[in-house]
């Protein structure tokens, strides 16, 4: 005869089921851990080091679970004679009204020399930016402030050799490495070709309906020689995000530029520039138009706003005078 299987005592099931909730909890609780120490990491590279000086990129990796990849932000950590620039340091080296000694990040290292480095640096709300060289003299940091403005002080790549700046007017800066120099730019450009004291610079003028690749002298900001294309029959390039090695080879495969006593710059028979058609042009002016309008709407909004503030702390004013009296 079969034995008989015992039934399982009253309130059994439920505390089975509790007793595995908690451990299901206990095991995601201890799964979360893992994740969270296994898919963030910080990497800490010396990238420029002096007696006096050493700048240390500090990059943070977190995976992306919605990617599954890793996204990497990078900033730099700077030390004079073993400990850390603090950042009230580093406001007296700014000499800048606007800086405080609130927390500084610094987002763009670049070494110039054995004895200095091209710096980027913005206050903890971005609302404040620098671009500086630091370097040292007798034991000391020593800092030139090169750009400060409100926008964006990012160093952006040029020719090698050379770094591109833009100040809040959307002027260019050229910035030779080696041996340091600053060379302001009128008009915000990006650039081609660095070819000695001579740059290619490209330029959408918007006022004119026009595209124009420049050759001018860096030294005195001089124009030297000029390609105007229309805009309503040549695409604009995409050159915002490109190499300066892509941007070289586009220069080259579109134009033919002469140097020497009289500098030229011509579009080249078998060129490789985008045409539109009269109907993509069109369709351009009017979201041109559109996007004026916004910005229009925008501006007035803005300005109506901060009117309305003013009325409203004017009122507030006169409210408390009133009840002084």
């Amino acid at each position: 005869m079969l034995a008989r299987i015992p039934s399982r005592p009253a309130g059994s099931s439920a505390m089975h089921a509790r007793r595995c909730s908690v451990l299901l909890s206990a095991a995601l609780l201890l799964c979360a851990a893992l994740l969270t120490a296994g898919c963030a990491r910080t990497q800490r590279e010396t990238v420029f080091s002096s007696d006096t000086l050493k700048v240390v990129a500090v990059t943070e990796s977190r995976l992306d679970i919605n990617s599954s990849k890793y996204q990497h932000h990078t900033t730099y950590a700077v030390y004079e004679n073993g400990s850390a620039l603090s950042d009230k340091d580093f406001a007296t080296l700014l000499q800048d009204h606007a800086a405080t000694d609130a927390p500084f990040v610094h987002t763009d290292a670049v070494v110039l020399d054995e004895d200095a480095v091209l710096m980027a640096s913005h206050n903890r709300d971005s609302s404040r930016c620098w671009t500086t060289r630091l370097s040292a003299s007798r034991g000391r940091a020593t800092l030139e402030k090169i750009t400060a403005g409100t926008v964006d002080c990012g160093i952006r790549p040029a020719p090698p050799g050379w770094r591109a700046l833009y100040t809040d007017r959307s002027d260019l800066i050229l910035v030779r490495e080696h041996p340091f120099q600053v060379h302001p730019i009128a008009g915000y450009a990006y650039v081609l070709w660095i070819d000695g004291d001579i740059a290619a610079l490209y330029h959408k003028d918007r006022d004119h309906e026009r595209l124009v690749v420049r050759l001018a002298r860096i030294s005195s900001d001089t124009p030297l020689a000029e390609q105007a294309l229309p805009m309503r029959t040549y695409a604009e390039p995409d050159l915002l995000y490109a190499s300066p090695e892509q941007r070289r080879q586009w220069l080259f495969d579109n134009f033919t530029v002469a140097m020497g006593a009289s500098p030229s710059i011509q579009l080249r028979p078998d060129h490789r520039l985008e045409t539109i058609t009269p109907e993509v042009w069109a369709q351009y002016q009017e979201n041109d138009r559109q996007n004026k309008e916004l910005d229009a709407q925008a501006r007035a909004a803005g300005d109506a706003w901060i009117e309305a503030q003013r009325r409203e702390l004017m009122e507030a004013d006169a409210t408390a005078r009133d009840a002084t009296k």
